[in-house]
């Protein structure tokens, strides 16, 4: 028998910063065997929402409840090492002389840069990262000297490197050529794929940027979430034209999507 417990169970009342409410009455459930995406515009909260699960924010008001801990009731350093987290802020906050060896197995410190010591057992585990998302490679070079798609990877090995059930990624496609995108999203895809692997929350602005193994999808707008369910009937043009505020239309083939503005006679 399944276990019942939520992945992911959310019920975020109000995010307030600085007396502008970011979140608004979020009520969101992911369950076993579901991966989801995540869309909206800019600042329609999609990062903050991933932030508040990962637990680096907090709500306002309301709750929230990862892998069966409910935050606030749990102990916090435990969860985080259950989340495996990708953003672009971790990225710039990598020490630029560091291996993508090194990166990668500092996942199992919640660490970035020279202040840990690893041992042979650490780089053994850093580097079986590297090899599940196709990076072992780079593990020799230093990070400044990746392409933007070997950072990418790097840095989720680093976040699969304690093997957690849950992977976060925030727009991770940013600044890889289609190709490099393409190569990147099928890693992603047979890494969550695979017997045993993560479930996915994978915020973007871009439909094309979601593997066909993105089982479900949500639209948010001004910090609302408008439409929410199975990736086939979220990801329609009546939704996307909604969520961005101007008319668009998705086309879908074989699973994947692809999203053009239509002008206006």
């Amino acid at each position: 028998m399944s276990d019942p417990t939520p992945v992911l169970d959310v019920a975020v009342d109000a995010y307030v910063r600085d007396g502008h409410t970011i979140l608004d009455g979020i009520r969101w459930t992911v369950r076993a065997n579901e991966h989801w995406a995540v869309l909206g515009a800019n600042g329609a909260g999609k990062s903050t929402l991933l932030s508040i699960i990962a637990g680096y924010e907090w709500p306002s008001r309301g709750t929230v409840s990862v892998l069966g801990a409910e935050y606030g009731r749990c102990y916090m350093p435990d969860i985080k090492r259950r989340i495996g987290l990708v953003s672009a802020a971790l990225g710039e906050r990598v020490y630029r002389t560091d291996t993508a060896l090194d990166v990668a197995t500092s996942g199992l410190y919640a660490s970035l840069g020279p202040w840990q010591t690893f041992t042979d057992a650490d780089r053994a585990r850093g580097r079986a990262a590297l090899e599940r998302i196709g990076a072992e490679r780079c593990a020799a070079q230093r990070f400044a000297t990746l392409s933007q798609g070997e950072r990418q990877r790097a840095l989720i090995a680093r976040a699969l490197v304690h093997e957690p059930p849950l992977l976060i990624l925030d727009e991770p496609c940013a600044g890889l050529d289609p190709v490099a995108r393409e190569r990147f999203l099928a890693d992603v895809a047979r890494v969550c794929g695979a017997a045993g692997g993560p479930t996915l929350l994978l915020v973007t602005h871009h439909v094309e940027e979601i593997p066909t193994l993105v089982t479900h999808a949500l639209w948010l707008r001004g910090g609302r979430i408008l439409t929410a369910g199975p990736a086939r009937e979220v990801l329609t043009s009546t939704h996307a034209s909604a969520a961005l505020g101007a008319p668009c239309e998705i086309d879908e083939r074989a699973g994947r999507y692809a999203l053009r503005a239509v002008e206006r006679p």
